[in-house]
């Protein structure tokens, strides 16, 4: 699918708060449930506020990882959280050796006031598992998230465990283009969804960055059940979306993508 992504700058870790957060947390939760339109087309949900902590394992990662997200799912969830899930960096030419826990919320109000009031319950969590994985709060990266499309257009993503399998790519508009320019590409790439489909599940988002810094101007994400099906993916696009994707190229220019194994760990459509 679309080589779309440039690179954007982790700002330097601020002091790793004592709320333990493991690998690569993304928490998706949509503000409206209605189609969004434009001048330049529909949008499916969004736009979303969604943060990026970069997280490391700690000395009992191997032996805990997996009861310490067991026990996070059990925690109350937060207002306006509605989706979390968790990614670790595959491949050597990786530009990152930490993982991710990215949360997407209804609001930024509702972020501040989770992080600023934490529960007794989180509180003991993070204490108990602070040997497991740490997470930078005070540094996390907030995004607005836009999703143009339905998850579920060409079947389920999340497999068993809510396993999936991610790639992002960071990129910046070429002279004179905008995000208006994009989100009319984007319209296009569904089109082009629609009428070639897909022969493996398969959903995509639209990252803008909201902190100082940044050195990509968007994020392109893609999303596939297994590395498999997004290598099919990605050889169906190169032999059958030239066209298409020489429309983005006149927009935008990307950096090789980031690869990640991930892991839907909730999601509260209603939120």
């Amino acid at each position: 699918m679309p080589y779309f992504l440039q690179n954007f700058k982790l700002l330097p870790y601020k002091n790793l708060a004592p709320f333990i957060l493991s690998i690569f947390f993304i928490v998706s939760c949509a503000q409206e449930d209605a189609t969004v339109s434009g001048d330049t087309g529909p949008i499916y949900k969004g736009p979303y506020y969604n943060e990026f902590l970069a997280c490391n394992a700690g000395p009992e990662f191997d032996n805990g990882i997996q009861e310490m997200l067991a026990a996070w799912q059990e925690l109350p969830s937060a207002a306006g959280l509605g989706w979390a899930g968790v990614y670790a960096p595959v491949g050597e030419d990786h530009r990152f050796s930490n993982g991710w826990w990215e949360l997407e919320w209804d609001s930024k109000e509702s972020s501040d006031n989770a992080f600023s009031n934490p529960s007794p319950e989180f509180l003991a969590w993070s204490e108990k598992y602070a040997d497991v994985m740490t997470c930078d709060i005070e540094g996390r990266f907030p995004w607005t998230f836009y999703l143009p499309r339905d998850p579920a257009s060409f079947g389920e993503v999340m497999g068993e465990q809510g396993y999936f399998a991610s790639e992002f790519l960071a990129c910046n508009f070429k002279e004179g283009k905008v995000r208006q320019d994009l989100r009319a590409a984007v319209v296009q790439f569904n089109e082009y969804l629609d009428q070639n489909g897909s022969a493996n599940p398969y959903f995509f988002g639209v990252y803008f960055p909201e902190f100082d810094g940044a050195e990509a101007d968007f994020l392109w994400g893609n999303w596939h059940a297994s590395f498999d099906s997004m290598k099919s993916g990605n050889a169906d696009w190169e032999e059958n979306g030239k066209a298409m994707q020489a429309k983005f190229d006149e927009i935008s220019t990307c950096i090789s993508p980031d690869y990640y194994d991930s892991y839907e760990l909730y999601n509260n459509p209603s939120t």
